[in-house]
C-alpha cells in the first residue's frame, strides 16, 4: 500500500458512458458533525458539469472552450438534498442530458453513495450552463459540432424520470 492509497484523488472519472464522477468526501467539506456543509453540493455539481462540458470538447473545459470563442458559465441551479453525506464517504455522480435549448441545455446529475449494492441517493441536481461569447459574455447559440455531441450523448444516455428534478 502506498501513501496514495490513503489519499485519494478529489476526483475520478469513472466512465463516460455515461460521465461517473467519483470523489470522496473531504473534512474541509463537512460541518463539525462531519456532515457536508450544503455550499459544497453546488460546489461538486459545478464540478460535474464542467467535466461534461471538456468530454463534449475532447480536451480541458478552460483551454479548450477559448478556442471555440464560448464560454459556459451556469445560469441556474437546483438541488434536491435527499440523504447525507458523512466525511469520507465515497460517492457517484452521473450525468445525463436533459433539455437542449438554442442558447442553453440541462445537465441533471445523480449522486449516490459507492457501495457493493447502490447506496441512496444522496441529492440531485439540475445545473443550465448557458453559451456566451467569450468577448462580450452575451448569450450566442450552441455552436453547432457541440449541439450535436451533447445531442448524441443525451441519445445514448436517456434521462430516467427517477433522475430528473
Amino acid at each position: 500500500m502506498t501513501p496514495c492509497d490513503f489519499f485519494p484523488t478529489m476526483e475520478t472519472v469513472v466512465g463516460d458512458t455515461p460521465l461517473i464522477i467519483r470523489r470522496v468526501v473531504r473534512w474541509g467539506d463537512c460541518d463539525p458533525a462531519g456532515i457536508v456543509y450544503t455550499p459544497r453540493f453546488l460546489d461538486y455539481t459545478i464540478s460535474a458539469h464542467e467535466a461534461f462540458i471538456s468530454l463534449m470538447l475532447g480536451g480541458p473545459l478552460h483551454s479548450t472552450k477559448a478556442s471555440l470563442g464560448v464560454s459556459f458559465p451556469v445560469r441556474g441551479v437546483e438541488l434536491d438534498f435527499r440523504s447525507p453525506l458523512p466525511v469520507d464517504t465515497p460517492f457517484d455522480m452521473e450525468v445525463r442530458v436533459g433539455e437542449i435549448r438554442s442558447r442553453t441545455f440541462d445537465l441533471h446529475v445523480t449522486a449516490r453513495r459507492v457501495a457493493a449494492v447502490p447506496g441512496p441517493v444522496a441529492f440531485l441536481a439540475r445545473v443550465s450552463p448557458v453559451t456566451v461569447d467569450g468577448a462580450s459574455w452575451t448569450a450566442v447559440p450552441l455552436p453547432d459540432a457541440l449541439r450535436v455531441r451533447i445531442a448524441a450523448y443525451a441519445d445514448a444516455h436517456p434521462l430516467h424520470a427517477e433522475k430528473s428534478l
